[in-house]
């Protein structure tokens, strides 16, 4: 025997499963999809495993228990058992189970992960997910026999001797009666067939209808144009098409695509009714509206469920700046929403599934703890949900990127006490991340880290440009692009790239961060003064979590600059949390080789020094 896929596969090509004459898959090489819509019409159902598809009823047993689906994931599940041992690619998928709509490959995998939590196939026992191409189902499947052959019952049998001897009668009677007999029979199976039918259409349309929609699902509606201003208009549309393509960046949202929001366009319409409808969780909703010279662009975040507004944000501009600014305004709302999003998300789940939560719970309330305030205790409360997370689905791509996003950051700020360990973490995590999605936008932010700790500052600096070319919204790349400036002995480039991280998400976590790196930047450059603004700002933001490296820098600024006393209370502070630190133990621990680097580095030491920071 040749061994193919894991099978026994005799001669002629098929698997021992294949041959068996109660498998589906002997029936899938002449047509595996007209044996699953037979059993849907006589009723039969599918066994695979210890579960039960039973197509009459639209569910999914395991014994006499039923096992909660969404109509769609039930559908991709029947697509697949319609085609067991094939590989059934995701363009095939998407257009079987959503033939009407366009959406992402994040449905799928929406799909798959509950599936997988549904079927406890966590290890692909059933379902084979093939990287980049689509699914293979694994399992040996057997077909209930229909009503009218009951199990065990067998045929009266005749012999060929038996049939040449007996004579020939002609019966009108016998003959009338077959005749209707037969009638009867297709009358029956043709009800039957429409019955099952019919069933299959509202479970499949009505269902998704009265349904949970998806869990991060949005609609951007077009955005109102308040006024005749024609350019206003062609502004308004531009806006609801860029914030409709820069949200379905976030990982794991579902995005209603531009062209079935626009139906909506020039409607009253209630956002109850349009959730109803998309089947989504949240709207957005804006408008232009013109006032002298300026331009007022209001945007709001719905839940549709209820019709409650969750965030508003207003933007004024000067009407000739639009243009110019109309990239960075959407930026600006994707990132406020993105923010936003997983704190209404984590919210949303703690209420409804606070005892049961899944991957996707879980990993939502680890980003909104990263995204709520920048400490080393929020960082390891999301590391534990992250890690619980990939318990439950071991290829979460957003738990992947928390896990190493967070043990990353804990080594730069100096938090992490087995930094080690935690690199070897984040280095795992990012190489699985980018295995399961070579697009991961946080994948390679966090790979940017992991070389900057390397002191790899030209291939980190890479990493971040290629963060940032896959979401031009995505703020912290800006930051670190101004980081790993700096750290190339280029502090006079860095100011830019961190001052549009800073215009993209004002009020980001890490602002106060972002506004010491401009301050670090600046004592490279020698100028003092505004180094000591910057880094005092950078403290005026955020007084509770400062890093050591923050407090060093505004240390060794305020005594170059003159003011002593204060520079002195900032080394204290900074030596309460590195007791025994040296200037020789922070020289080894710059996160760079480049020359110019090290020598603008000096300037720093001469201020520790003048501070009392021993050698």
């Amino acid at each position: 025997m040749n061994i193919k896929d894991g099978f026994d596969v005799p001669k002629d090509g098929r698997t021992s499963a294949e041959n068996s004459p109660n498998s589906l898959r002997a029936t899938a090489i002449v047509g595996a999809n007209d044996l699953s819509s037979l059993a849907a019409a006589d009723g039969r159902r599918i066994w695979f495993d210890g579960y039960i598809l039973d197509f009459q009823r639209g569910c999914l047993l395991a014994g006499d228990k039923e096992i909660a689906l969404r109509p769609k994931t039930f559908e991709f599940l029947r697509h697949l058992v319609s085609n067991p041992g094939r590989l059934v690619s995701k363009d095939e998928l998407l257009s079987a189970v959503w033939p009407n709509i366009v959406v992402t490959d994040d449905s799928l995998v929406q799909c798959v992960t509950e599936l997988r939590r549904a079927l406890q196939d966590h290890d692909q026992r059933l379902i084979k997910t093939v990287q980049r191409r689509g699914y293979r189902f694994e399992a040996v499947l057997s077909a209930e026999p229909s009503a009218a052959e009951p199990r065990g019952s067998a045929a009266p049998t005749q012999s060929a001797t038996d049939e040449a001897s007996a004579p020939t009668r002609h019966d009108p009677r016998r003959a009338s009666r077959a005749r209707g007999a037969a009638m009867l029979a297709a009358i029956g199976a043709f009800a039957l067939l429409m019955t099952a039918l019919g069933a299959s259409w509202w479970w499949f349309s009505a269902g998704d209808r009265f349904t949970a929609p998806p869990q991060l699902s949005i609609v951007v509606l077009p955005f109102k144009n308040i006024g005749d201003d024609p350019d206003q208009e062609n502004v308004a549309a531009g806006v609801s098409i860029d914030l409709t393509t820069d949200l379905s960046r976030i990982p794991g949202a579902f995005v209603i695509a531009h062209g079935t929001a626009q139906s909506f366009k020039g409607q009253n319409v209630d956002v109850r009714q349009v959730g109803r409808d998309l089947n989504v969780r949240y709207v957005i909703e804006g408008s232009l509206r013109r006032s002298g010279n300026e331009v007022r662009i209001d945007v709001g975040l719905v839940e549709a469920g209820s019709g409650r507004h969750l965030w508003t944000e207003r933007f004024t501009l000067e009407r000739n700046e639009i243009a110019a600014w109309q990239d960075e305004i959407v930026g600006r709302i994707a990132s406020a929403l993105n923010f936003r999003l997983a704190r209404v998300e984590t919210e949303r789940t703690l209420r409804e599934r606070r005892d049961y939560p899944d991957a996707y719970d879980l990993t939502t309330q680890g980003w909104a703890l990263i995204y709520t305030a920048k400490s080393p205790e929020n960082y390891d409360a999301a590391r534990k949900l992250f890690r619980q997370a990939l318990g439950r689905n071991p290829e979460s791509a957003n738990a992947l990127a928390g896990l190493g996003w967070s043990s990353a950051i804990s080594v730069l700020n100096g938090w992490s006490t087995s930094p080690a360990a935690d690199v070897a973490v984040a280095e795992a995590a990012v190489a699985q991340l980018l295995v399961i999605d070579p697009n991961h936008v946080v994948g390679h932010h966090v790979r940017g880290f992991l070389l900057r700790l390397q002191r790899r500052t030209g291939a980190a600096r890479e990493a971040f440009r290629t963060a940032a070319a896959l979401n031009p919204n995505f703020a912290p790349a800006y930051a670190q692009l101004g980081v790993t400036e700096t750290e190339s002995g280029r502090p006079e480039g860095a100011i830019n790239w961190i001052e549009r991280a800073i215009r993209l998400s004002p009020r980001d976590p890490d602002h106060s961060l972002w506004l010491s790196f401009i301050g670090i930047a600046e004592l490279h450059r020698g100028r003092l003064q505004e180094a000591v603004f910057f880094l005092g700002r950078a403290l005026e933001v955020d007084t509770s979590t400062p890093t050591a490296v923050q407090r060093a820098y505004l240390a060794s600024a305020l005594m170059l600059v003159g003011r002593t006393t204060e520079g002195r209370a900032a080394l204290a502070e900074f030596r309460k949390a590195k007791p025994s630190a040296t200037i020789a133990s922070l020289r080894a621990a710059a996160r760079s080789t480049d020359t110019a680097f090290i020598a603008q580095q000096e300037r720093f030491f001469e201020g520790l020094r003048m501070a009392g920071l021993p050698e």
